[in-house]
């Protein structure tokens, strides 16, 4: 399978949570929390769509002033997503700065509140100094879906990090649409963007008869119907899924939560913030180890295991963290 989905860590393993992952084809990219963003080039923070923020701890939102100051100047929506609450906090580091000034500005921030079941959304505009507005309850999160599409659906889960909700992620491609390279050729299909449109209709179930333009690498072009487009140059299979999760306190009933939540996982990026001989200190502080991110991995039966939010006490021995990890996980 071709990725789809293109995750980076913006600070590696040590530094604050934040993962950026840029989609295929499309000028767009999400962001799962917002630590700090120094390493987010104003090209690539302006791909953002969507902003997920699994809990408001400084390390998971220090960043996002950085990215109201990317956009401010711009004419975008940005909907950020996160736990009950978020709406007030959002309030709170908007409140503290002056705004006198940008009243044309055409920015808007929509922030969504989810936990266990839809919240409320608190729409804040640039042009009304970003004073919250339209509050209102919020459609969707059926199944615990924040974020339809027919290219991309997050779903949440709520964890317990110490008498707080800290939400997990699952980014997923509805389905997958394998283009063949060489069928193409054979045809004489031109590559382009009208490849992106046929992988959206075939997801969206349209009627096989629906016919699509096709160019020619001859310069002409022809029109066939999706059935026998899919026939000649495509198949589907499961869609690519990437699981996102860090806070989570080392409680049985947390893992089980997230195996089944990670279950299927092309990748699971996963906070092992402790070695396993210091499981009380992980208790203490509502943090996996990382012997349990990799047992987690492998109950899950995920393809890849990527482990971040390592506690910097250990940064001496970089690769302790994640060798255990990678080791429950192939154990």
């Amino acid at each position: 399978m071709r990725s789809v989905f293109y995750p980076r860590l913006l600070n590696g393993p040590f530094g604050d949570p934040a993962c950026y992952v840029r989609l295929a084809h499309r000028r767009e990219a999400l962001l799962f929390d917002c630590g700090d963003l120094r390493q987010l080039v104003p090209r690539d923070a302006l791909k953002i769509t969507t902003l997920f923020i699994s809990h408001a701890h400084i390390d998971h939102m220090v960043g996002f002033d950085a990215l109201l100051r990317t956009f401010l100047y711009h004419d975008r929506t940005l909907t950020v997503y996160g736990p009950n609450g978020i709406a007030e906090q959002i309030r709170g580091r908007l409140s503290g700065y002056t705004w006198n000034l940008i009243e044309g500005y055409p920015l808007v921030l929509e922030v969504r509140e989810w936990q266990d079941r839809p919240g409320r959304e608190v729409s804040f505009r640039a042009a009304n100094a970003f004073r919250p507005e339209t509050e209102m309850s919020w459609g969707g999160a059926e199944d615990n879906l924040l974020l339809a599409g027919d290219h991309r659906q997050v779903r949440a889960l709520a964890l317990d990090h110490g008498g707080i909700a800290s939400l997990a992620f699952a980014l997923q491609e509805p389905l997958h649409v394998a283009i063949h390279k060489d069928a193409l050729e054979a045809y004489g299909y031109r590559p382009g963007p009208w490849l992106t449109r046929f992988k959206d209709l075939l997801r969206q179930g349209v009627p096989e008869a629906t016919e699509l333009p096709v160019p020619l690498t001859g310069g002409k072009e022809t029109v066939l119907p999706l059935a026998e487009l899919r026939r000649r140059i495509a198949h589907t299979e499961r869609g690519m899924k990437i699981v996102y999760v860090t806070d989570a306190a080392p409680s049985a009933a947390n893992l089980e939560k997230i195996v089944a939540f990670a279950r299927g996982a092309h990748l699971l990026a996963i906070e092992a913030v402790f070695p396993h001989a210091e499981l009380p200190r992980a208790r203490e502080r509502n943090h996996l180890t990382a012997r349990l991110a990799g047992e987690i991995a492998r109950r899950a039966g995920v393809a890849r295991l990527l482990t971040f939010h390592h506690s910097p006490r250990y940064q001496d021995r970089p690769d302790l963290l994640a060798a255990e990890a990678e080791a429950a996980f192939l154990a």
